[in-house]
């Protein structure tokens, strides 16, 4: 029963590690990738489809990782989702001395996950993992669109570091346009989405779906007892 015990709070005390490792390796992954294929040299004015599927599959791969990673280490209960918080918070506290919006859009973007990974983690328990992961995702995508608009809202004046600025119309899209490097409103010679949000269009939804991953699979229900008087094998 001790070993157990201490197997699943291993589990639960290298939740912050694997989430941020498979975090660092996602990023580095992604951006090898593009330097491989060159997609990161481009027509600015073209909409580019390739640097949103390369963050989709390795996003969709790391949080696959983390599931089955959760599952050797034999990560069980409900601990595990302040676990991987942890990595959240610290990075929300980093950016409280930063400009252009971060403090506000680390703290939204924390905010936002905590209640991701807690509904996750609800459904999981009852045994609606397919559920889960459905809300998970479209939480997670949610909260990285909010985190966005929070961090870009004060582009929408005047903006002297950059000289330009932001149509608030088109505000639930500013994800989407970073993900596709489509600056919509903007000229795309002086000024891209993605240069404000140094990759945080791909380090939000990514880490939110590592982290869901990780839950998910601790919080899912075990094999089922063997009830009373049902012959077991020697």
């Amino acid at each position: 029963m001790a070993d157990i015990r201490n197997t699943k709070l291993t589990g639960i005390l290298l939740a912050p590690v694997v989430c941020t490792v498979l975090l660092v390796a996602g990023v580095f992954a992604f951006l090898a990738g593009l330097g491989l294929t060159g997609s990161n040299i481009m027509d600015y004015a073209d909409v580019d489809y390739v640097y949103a599927l390369a963050a989709v599959t390795v996003t969709a791969l790391t949080a696959f990782a983390a599931y089955r990673l959760a599952g050797l280490l034999r990560a069980r209960g409900v601990w595990t989702v302040p676990a991987v918080l942890v990595p959240a918070v610290a990075f929300a506290i980093l950016q409280l001395d930063k400009g252009f919006g971060k403090p506000a859009a680390g703290l939204a973007w924390l905010a936002g996950l905590i209640v991701v990974l807690a509904v996750a983690a609800l459904l999981a328990h009852r045994g609606l993992t397919r559920t889960a992961w459905i809300a998970g995702v479209i939480g997670a995508i949610a909260v990285a669109d909010v985190a966005v608009i929070v961090q870009l809202w004060p582009a929408t004046a005047f903006d002297p570091e950059h000289g330009e600025m932001l149509d608030g119309a088109y505000a639930p899209l500013w994800l989407l346009f970073a993900l596709v490097d489509y600056d919509f409103g903007l000229d795309p010679n002086t000024w891209s989405i993605g240069d404000s949000l140094d990759l945080r269009e791909l380090g939000y939804p990514m880490y939110a779906v590592i982290a869901l991953g990780y839950v998910i699979r601790s919080l899912r229900p075990g094999s089922k007892p063997v009830l009373s008087g049902t012959p077991t094998p020697d």
